[in-house]
């Protein structure tokens, strides 16, 4: 039996009901595919019902199957389907995502075409099943741009210029042997290969998306969004990347060319932590974590780049450490709000407070108050103004807002 040309290529486990629909999508897109291929799982010992959505495809897909008796780990797994794979061409494939089948044929028709063109990039497409919306696709390039061997430079500028995220791609087999793509922490793993690769073939970056990530695949879906935590956390392995690859264009730059990269590179990374700090007030993280990371914006000179002011970000990292603090907290269950609060910050002081705060305008108005007791003090007051015998914890507003400076 003659090789198959192109190897779409699943890693799973235990998301059958994902590759389930996976499985029904390549069953329909790939169903007058012109180009001979295998659909090649690579099932990590999954405990759940993998094995039988597998099985249930059989006579529909040309399915290859390979199912681990030990979890390899994520990564092994990865890079045992890449090298176990039999098509010419390889193509990565997520169990919770899909491929349009029209658009991978006429990728594979250019590359088909162009024996020097080792790996095709291109950009994806992101679909809200649950709301049946296109959200358009995750970077755009307004023409296809080919990378001649060895060009680093150019790829470095090629990345920058259209904010290319070299994730999804189509590459010939041998040069997944040659170049042996792995997954390391201190770069950024996409743009490191993205250089590895070019160092052997020429390398060609698409504007038409062929793939499709899901946002949303389920109304009462529960999967982790690997794609988002990444996005929150790694903007460093970002610029590590992005800085090796600079530093493989060595030879082909000049000084102040150099100098030009690596402003362009600290801006990249800027966008990168807006990004962070927006998926990070999305998810409602811990606002304090949030706004230190916002403020490095400010040293980047980047702040306008945040979606929201950092003075808003500052009072929600207050209030956060008002109400999370252990020390400041420490058995304490009750709250009083000392002096004049707008309503709505009286609202927002309610809505995140751990306890229904009390709010009294004038220190003359208390009873001493006892050790349960937290006095959060509007302006520069201090702890003075309590009723005499109060042992009360007391922070003041002034001591927060110059904790946490705009």
């Amino acid at each position: 039996m003659n090789a198959p040309l192109v190897s779409f290529c699943i890693p799973t486990y235990n998301r059958s009901r994902y590759l389930d629909s996976l499985l029904q999508s390549l069953s329909d897109h790939l169903a007058e595919f012109p180009f001979s291929h295998e659909v090649f799982i690579s099932d990590n010992a999954s405990t759940d019902e993998t094995p039988e959505i597998v099985a249930r495809y059989a006579d529909r897909l040309p399915l290859r199957s390979v199912r681990h008796e030990t979890n390899r780990g994520g990564r092994a797994n990865y890079q045992y389907m890449m090298a176990q794979a039999k098509g010419r061409y390889v193509i990565y494939v997520a169990d919770d995502d899909c491929v349009m089948g029209a658009e991978v044929a006429r990728a594979i028709e250019v590359m088909e075409a162009n024996p020097q063109i080792g790996i095709a990039y291109a950009p994806w497409r992101l679909l809200d099943l649950v709301a049946d919306k296109d959200l358009g696709q995750f970077y755009r390039q307004d023409r296809d741009v080919l990378i001649p061997q060895g060009e680093h430079r150019m790829l470095l500028d090629t990345l920058l210029r259209y904010g290319i995220w070299p994730e999804i791609y189509i590459c010939r087999r041998e040069m997944v042997q040659s170049v042996m793509p792995r997954i390391h922490e201190q770069a950024y793993y996409a743009f490191v290969h993205a250089s590895e690769f070019v160092e052997h073939s020429s390398v060609l970056f698409m504007k038409d998306s062929y793939y499709v990530s899901m946002t949303n695949y389920f109304a009462d879906h529960q999967r982790v969004q690997g794609g988002t935590e990444e996005a929150e956390m790694a903007w460093d392995r970002y610029r590590s990347g992005l800085e090796y690859i600079l530093g493989r264009a060595s030879g082909q730059v000049s000084d102040m060319e150099r100098l030009g990269f690596l402003l362009r590179i600290q801006d990249h990374v800027a966008e990168r932590i807006a990004t962070a700090v927006r998926l990070r007030m999305r998810s409602e993280r811990d606002p304090v974590e949030t706004y230190y990371l916002a403020y490095r914006l400010k040293a980047l000179g980047a702040e306008a780049k945040l979606s929201m002011a950092l003075s808003s970000l500052r009072l929600l990292a207050v209030l956060a450490f008002l109400a999370e603090d252990p020390e400041l907290n420490r058995d304490v269950t009750d709250l009083v709000c000392l002096g004049t609060f707008e309503p709505d910050l009286r609202d927002l002081i309610v809505s995140k407070m751990k306890h229904t705060p009390r709010f009294v305008a004038h220190a003359s108005q208390l009873e001493p108050l006892g050790a349960n007791t937290l006095v959060f003090a509007r302006g520069a007051q201090t702890a003075d103004v309590l009723p005499a015998g109060s042992s009360a914890r007391f922070v003041s507003e002034l001591q927060l807002m110059t904790k946490f400076p705009v």
